[in-house]
């Protein structure tokens, strides 16, 4: 009967959630927002359709646990290491400050002081759902403040183990020592590197051998077994189902199983991500929150106000944007889903009475259902206000004197070896970049003309001399400060020309359509990679295969994109496959038709293909007589088909020793 109701309950949520998304995404608003009125809605506080929440419930924590393993496999574990002392200092400034902020508060609201150091706990912590969920959407995880927020989250999460050993001691308890909670946050520590280091080295191993039976369904249940039974293995010593989840996803980082895994998981991820948000909405109090409706708004934008100040503050001071300052700090400004954990458990140890329980359910809905929309305002507002005035970075005193150069946007990888490769040219650059940790480690490596900037502020261009420059690369991972970088440069000098390289297929027409001459998507790069490899396998000439990854680049790339022109392509691609090829062959000096004339391997008659020249010391020979005795160190002009020039290759002796054009 349990199992019947639970099921029953899971349809009411998923079946009222239909509608209500399809209005809210009719009237342009995000689709959080619309789960979380389903949950208003249809639980306990509205219409009662759901009334018990307990199973529910554990449906959302798995819906997290998916989304952090979804941003642990997609970060990579060797970024991660790299960043983690940044993270580390900017969650660590921004739990402390928050901490305070809130205790402050506490102590104004004429609370005793172990309530207001249990407001500090419940205030520092964000919401690792939301956060996650608003980036996922936007395609912001890889960019400065998708970093800096998740690195943020995933500290909040650690530090809801030390909290919750305090709260007996805040409820008037003998509580743990320090000794202790020393003891558990060491323990903790040691916890995630050994499951981190397990999982990054056996897991890949195990996955090996089941993968290779090649069952679709063993792969599947596999991912859902190392996800969950990692997060299980976190939650049962002392931490949580979310952090193990993002353990197990940093581990398969950077492995042959990435892509598969994630495909298999996100289905999942995204119905009980649904549920999640579903649940956050059922615990509001229609109640309470009609009684206390200014006191509760009040309180709402208090905590809106004070999160999204101090993280602001720590990200400029650390010397990051303003954009991803500003970005950041709106995004981590509601309450966490931790807080909740945290709140029922002083609610029962009789830390905070039933008034400030209820009114802290209700602004932290509320900040829930708000924080979308700031979001989507934040960036509306840099949208139409990204100018000068508006990012004033840096105010430069001169622009770089040369001229003729290119300018690279962004130090990640494709800027590091462009760098490289223009320095062995001698052609002059100049390196622009929000990192400023990049701009430091360029300047050590004798970068004499490095910018540490915003690329789409206009002062910041000029400085580079945009007005004087030849060519512009804009590699950054933020895509709205790419499209911001290509329409201010092109604003200053439309002569300019544009190199963009893109992870999303779809800002392709937007990029172009802003004046980008040449875009690269990372993904159709890869692949014209991959079928180049593979024509050469078949002994097509390298002049063949060029002409050929032209034609896929040409139109922007619309064969892959299925657009204009995909036809036209693939018919001259046809065309030129239906010609013949040129292959070379080396006889080395075991070869067995040494001291054999072209008349005695009869190599046309055998294969098709035609031996037209040979290169015998240095000399070429062409159409070399029937007897002509081969000798090692010849080399053998074949032409023909491509099935021709296989058959021959086997009987000149196999693939030992032949080489393309």
């Amino acid at each position: 009967m349990d199992g019947l109701k639970f099921f029953h309950q899971l349809i009411i949520i998923l079946g009222f959630s239909i509608p209500v998304i399809y209005v809210f995404n009719k009237i342009k608003l995000p689709s959080i927002i619309g789960f979380l009125i389903t949950g208003i809605i249809i639980g306990p506080f509205g219409l009662r359709l759901i009334d018990d929440t307990a199973g529910i419930q554990l449906l959302a924590e798995i819906g997290v646990a998916f989304l952090l393993f979804t941003i642990g496999i997609e970060m990579r574990f060797t970024r991660f290491l790299k960043n983690l002392s940044e993270l580390l200092l900017t969650g660590g400034l921004q739990i402390l400050c928050t901490f305070i902020a809130g205790m402050l508060i506490g102590l104004a609201m004429q609370l005793n002081i172990n309530q207001a150091v249990f407001i500090g706990f419940i205030l520092a912590h964000s919401s690792s759902a939301l956060v996650l969920k608003i980036l996922k959407d936007r395609g912001d995880e890889d960019s400065p403040q998708g970093r800096t927020s998740v690195g943020i989250i995933l500290l909040q999460d650690v530090m809801v183990v030390p909290m919750m050993l305090l709260i007996p001691f805040l409820a008037g308890g003998s509580g743990p020592g320090a000794p202790i909670i020393i003891w558990k946050l060491v323990k903790s520590a040691l916890i995630i590197a050994v499951i981190l280091a397990a999982a990054r080295y056996i897991v890949p191993f195990v996955l090996e051998r089941l993968v290779s039976m090649n069952m679709r369904d063993i792969s599947l249940i596999a991912s859902l077994v190392i996800t969950m039974g990692i997060a299980w293995i976190t939650e049962s010593l002392g931490l949580s189902l979310a952090i193990g989840a993002f353990l197990a996803g940093l581990a398969l980082s950077d492995t042959d199983f990435t892509h598969q895994i994630i495909s298999d998981i996100n289905p999942f991820r995204d119905v009980f991500l649904s549920v999640f948000f579903v649940s956050f909405g059922m615990i509001l109090n229609i109640d309470f929150l009609r009684e206390n409706t200014l006191y509760i708004l009040l309180a709402s934008l208090v905590i809106i106000a004070v999160k999204a100040a101090i993280v602001l503050g720590i990200i400029k001071f650390l010397k990051q944007p303003l954009r991803a300052a500003l970005i950041s700090g709106v995004l981590l400004s509601q309450i966490g889903e931790f807080s909740f954990v945290l709140a029922s458990q002083g609610f029962k140890n009789n830390i905070i009475d039933v008034n400030i329980y209820q009114t802290f359910i209700g602004a932290a809905v509320l900040t829930f259902i708000v924080t979308p929309l700031l979001v989507s305002l934040v960036y509306y507002i840099l949208a139409r206000k990204i100018n000068s005035a508006s990012i004033p970075e840096v105010k430069p005193d001169s622009c770089v004197d040369m001229c003729n150069h290119v300018i690279i946007c962004g130090m990640g990888l494709n800027g590091r070896n462009l760098v490289k490769v223009l320095k062995k040219t001698a052609i002059n650059y100049v390196i622009v970049d929000l990192n400023y940790q990049k701009i430091k480690k360029s300047k050590s490596k004798g970068d004499k003309n490095t910018i540490w900037g915003d690329a789409s502020n206009v002062e910041i261009l000029r400085r580079a001399n945009v007005a004087a420059a030849r060519v512009i690369v804009i590699a950054i991972s933020d895509r709205f400060l790419t499209k911001s970088c290509l329409s201010q440069a092109k604003a200053l000098n439309p002569r300019l020309h544009v190199i963009v390289r893109t992870k999303y297929v779809a800002d392709i027409e937007d990029l172009l359509a802003l004046g980008a001459d040449d875009v690269i998507p990372e993904e159709f790069e890869t692949s014209i990679q991959i079928f180049s490899r593979v024509l050469r396998m078949f002994h097509v000439p390298n002049s063949i295969i060029l002409t050929e990854g032209n034609i896929i680049r040409n139109k922007s790339y619309g064969v892959f994109r299925e657009v204009r022109y995909t036809q036209e392509a693939f018919d001259q691609i046809n065309q030129i496959l239906a010609q013949g090829t040129i292959e070379t062959y080396f006889v080395g000096d075991n070869n067995e038709i040494i001291g054999k004339s072209i008349r005695d391997i009869n190599l046309k008659a055998q294969s098709g293909a035609m031996i037209i020249n040979i290169i015998r010391s240095n000399q070429t020979i062409t159409n070399p007589p029937s007897d002509f005795i081969f000798r090692a160190g010849d080399q053998i002009i074949l032409f023909g088909s491509h099935q021709a020039i296989d058959t021959a290759l086997v009987i000149l002796g196999g693939k030992e020793g032949n080489g393309m054009e």
